[in-house]
């Protein structure tokens, strides 16, 4: 059986460093950008994470791409 693919918009998750908690161990909290458009390369999706989190206060762990497929 042949199987379709539907893409539809991305999002894109950041995930900074925010300290340490009581216990020592690092907070990270997770900023999401949802509707990145499905023709974004990723280069454009990593342009874009750059630039925002030239705007945060905290340090950014990773950048994340999570992409929305619907397979028929």
């Amino acid at each position: 059986m042949t199987v379709s693919e539907t893409k539809n918009p991305s999002a894109l998750k950041i995930k900074f460093d925010c300290g340490l908690n009581d216990q020592g161990k690092t907070i990270v909290k997770t900023r999401s950008f949802s509707n990145v458009s499905d023709k974004a390369t990723s280069q454009n999706i990593i342009d874009v994470a750059k630039a925002l989190i030239g705007l945060q206060i905290h340090d950014a762990l990773e950048i994340l791409k999570q992409d929305n497929t619907i397979l028929n």
